[in-house]
């Protein structure tokens, strides 16, 4: 037996020269009018398409894109009809949101079995029903059976089983001992999409760590009712992917012994083709690979007998190509066994990043610059950035950075130590950095560089834990000193001259555009030019924002439209001193052999959704940031990379930049090959902490906000750039796509390393060998 490195190490290579004569069926054209995959729509459920006739499909000249068998958490199985929640391992993250706000002990032990416990008395889940023939549902909603696995903690236990908050049956005498419970979930408590169950029990006990719990769940299945068993079933989950060795083929397979589908729920890359292998464990078996997205019917792409030996498929799902579908791999009359599963995009494996070290580095953090104030991000807003501008347009910069908090101290923490503010814990107003944390001045000092802050934010300072490592410590907040950017970098640009030939690295974080906004005459008249008679006073906008906020101050739609004038006259004054900054550097003749960066650690909100200022939601004006690197000699200048990276990636890519090693504390990882990487795509996550009250992530075209059981909201960032239409009840494949990626961006948010575990969107074994075995 292969180990795991060597076992799937060939799914991320394509073994054309092993290749037969490819099963290559192509996706046939695009929707229009109502199916449509672009508009906003509920599933629509249908009988199957017949297959399209052959066509080959060339894989050539590609590469793996997502790997099937290392994304197999988000994979959702049934098995003779009937779908399998493994409660034991990390499959069953995606069905409890991770376990964040859903009142679940997760990846636990009850003796020698692997189960979820009930946190407290209640809990929920999630799962999605479809009407496409193969799943719990068959092809209508219907009665199912819902078959719970465990055992009550507590003596005398009762439970009341309700779907969609409807009540369906209480349940006396739940033991003490492991069983199973069969109950009916009538169709009238069910709907196409997302259906939501609540366990509530009687009683809880008492477990170690001071916490209570009601019972341990091993296993839960959703489908047509079966003969009660003798025993509890065990091990009908998804199976570990192992080399299977059908014909004399050795191949990195997940076998399942029975009629099955699985199917996973994936956004697409452009130009993107899924290969497989599939081989029959037993004779009279038919395979299928169907492709279905919201508001169209499912395509089958391809159908036919599967032999007991391996054969290769290739299908063009380009028509599908940055949307949200679920792949379903289906078997009928027996087991299959689904080898190499994976999608692939055209290009090369890009070649690691070419050693390039750069002794000065410097930081440019704008605080508050949302990333559609810039033309580069928006080139439709009226806000000047002449030199925002024209520094992104020779530099490589992110089209989709996102900052990990809403407001400034726990955002430029995560910058600073590389890692979540759950971890960071800098989230309060009077928290400070974790003090056990290195954060990225200490380790530049460490490797003999000279280190400056300074900083015009009062947070960004020794009191909240800014100042270690820090030669030169300075705050003009603090100092009683003029803050703006440009005595900020008049006041550096004194300390760094002498230095530039020895290596340094610098933060600067200048304040504009935040609160205040007092932004000089010159750049006001630009937003506006006319009389103000209204309430606002620019001097004192720090105070009456949190008065709007707290609702003790009315504003009518001229003051906000002169709030935001002000505020784009504060981005238009920043970006005056960004150019002198720049024009400096080029003078003493450093530009050109330093790294620059510019980033910002959130943006503000003008009544975007209903409210102003920062520390609220993470909508996309506050998390969506403009992340810009010149690094000349190692980064193409003008690039724009649509791959996801976080604010947290900071800390690393700056201490790659200056080649030295990223330690291991940081969860982040450098954003460089990123950067480099021709295609400019691989599947990816950012997230964002708002406290204890919101998580938001971002993937390809989707924004996930998650407030609370049964609060979610999805929206699409291509055609809702301003995340106005919530598509959360409209898109189901979308959603539970999207739901499968929080599973495990949340559910792991303290121990997530990306340089370890790749991204939340994409891991890597070694995830599972940490989390699944």
């Amino acid at each position: 037996m292969l180990n795991v490195e060597s076992r799937f190490k060939t799914t991320r290579i394509l073994r054309l020269s092993l290749v037969a004569p490819l099963v290559a069926l192509c996706v046939c054209s695009k929707g229009s009018g109502k199916n449509d995959p672009t508009r906003a729509s509920t599933v629509v459920p249908t009988a199957q398409a017949a297959a399209p006739a052959a066509a080959k499909v060339d894989t050539a000249g590609h590469r793996v894109a997502l790997d099937l068998l290392t994304s197999r958490a988000y994979a959702i199985l049934h098995r003779g009809g009937r779908m399998i929640l493994d409660a034991g391992r990390v499959d069953f993250y995606k069905f409890v949101d991770g376990g964040w706000k859903g009142a679940w002990i997760l990846g636990e032990k009850d003796g020698d079995r692997k189960v979820a416990y009930v946190a407290g008395t209640s809990a929920s889940f999630s799962f999605p029903v479809d009407a496409d023939g193969d799943g719990a549902m068959g092809k209508a909603l219907s009665d199912v059976q819902l078959s719970l696995v465990l055992r009550s903690l507590a003596p005398r236990q009762r439970l009341s089983v309700f779907a969609n908050e409807k009540p369906v049956v209480t349940l006396d005498d739940v033991g003490q001992e492991r069983a199973s419970y069969d109950v009916t979930l009538p169709a009238s408590t069910l709907r196409l999409g997302e259906n939501r169950i609540r366990l509530t029990f009687r009683n809880a006990a008492a477990m170690a760590a001071n916490r209570r719990s009601a019972a341990a769940i091993e296993s839960i299945e959703i489908g047509p009712p079966r003969p009660a068993p003798a025993e509890p079933p065990a091990g009908r989950g998804l199976p570990a992917p192992a080399v299977a060795d059908i014909g004399g083929v050795k191949k990195p397979a997940i076998t399942i012994p029975e009629a099955s589908r699985l199917s996973y729920y994936v956004q697409l890359p452009a130009k993107a083709k899924l290969a497989l292998s599939y081989a029959a464990t037993q004779p009279g078996v038919t395979a299928q690979v169907r492709v279905a997205r919201d508001g169209a019917a499912p395509v089958v792409v391809f159908e036919g007998p599967a032999a007991q030996r391996f054969a290769d498929g290739a299908w063009d799902l380009s028509a599908q190509g940055r949307q949200a579908v679920r792949v379903d791999l289906v078997a009928r009359g027996g087991g299959i066994a689904w080898a190499e599963p994976r999608v692939l995009v055209p290009g090369a494996v890009p070649a690691p990043p070419p050693e390039r070290k750069f002794e000065r580095v410097y930081v440019w953090m704008i605080d508050t610059l949302r990333a559609d104030k810039v033309s580069l991000y928006n080139p439709k807003t009226n806000v000047k950035t002449p030199n925002y501008s024209a520094f992104g347009a020779q530099a490589t910069r992110f089209l989709w950075a996102q900052v990990q908090g809403t407001w400034s101290l726990p955002s430029q923490a995560s910058m600073l130590t590389g890692v979540y503010p759950s971890v960071h814990r800098a989230i309060e107003h009077e928290s400070k950095i974790n003090a056990r944390l290195p954060i990225a001045p200490e380790i530049f000092k460490k490797a003999g560089f000279r280190t400056g802050l300074f900083s015009s934010n009062g947070y960004v300072s020794s009191k909240w834990g800014f100042g270690r490592g820090f030669d030169e410590n300075r705050n003009f907040v603090r100092e009683n000193l003029p803050n703006g950017a440009d005595y900020l970098w008049a006041t550096a640009k004194k300390w760094i001259l002498p230095l530039r030939d020895k290596p340094h690295f610098v933060y600067l974080a200048v304040i504009e555009p935040h609160v205040i906004y007092n932004p000089k005459k010159e750049f006001l008249k630009l937003y506006w030019d006319k009389p103000y008679n209204g309430p606002i006073k620019p001097v004192l906008t720090g105070i009456q924002l949190g008065k709007i906020k707290q609702g003790k101050l009315k504003v009518n739609d001229t003051d906000k439209a002169y709030l935001e004038a002000l505020h784009n006259a504060e981005i238009t004054q920043s970006d005056t001193s960004f150019g002198v900054f720049l024009a400096d550097l080029k003078a003493a003749g450093l530009y050109d052999t330093s790294a620059v960066i510019v980033i910002s650690d959130h943006g503000d909100e003008f009544w975007d959704h209903g409210d102003c200022g920062h520390a609220q939601a993470p909508h996309q004006e506050l998390v969506h940031v403009p992340f810009m690197i010149h690094a000349p000699g190692l980064l193409p200048p003008g690039r724009a990379i649509e791959t996801e990276v976080e604010a947290m990636d900071l800390a690393p890519t700056v201490l790659e930049l200056a080649g030295i090693p990223i330690p291991e504390s940081m969860q982040g990882r450098s954003v460089l090959g990123a950067a480099l990487d021709e295609i400019a795509y691989s599947p990816s996550t950012s997230m964002t902490q708002n406290g204890t009250m919101a998580r938001g992530i971002k993937s390809g075209r989707y924004r996930l906000i998650h407030s609370g059981v049964a609060k979610m909201k999805l929206f699409d960032e291509i055609e809702d750039p301003r995340e106005l239409d919530d598509l959360a009840g409209k898109r189901v494949i979308a959603l539970r796509h999207m739901r499968n990626l929080l599973a495990l961006q949340v559910g792991f948010e303290n121990q997530w390393k990306k340089r370890v575990w790749g991204s939340p969107a994409s891991p890597n074994e070694a995830f599972y060998d940490a989390n699944d075995k």
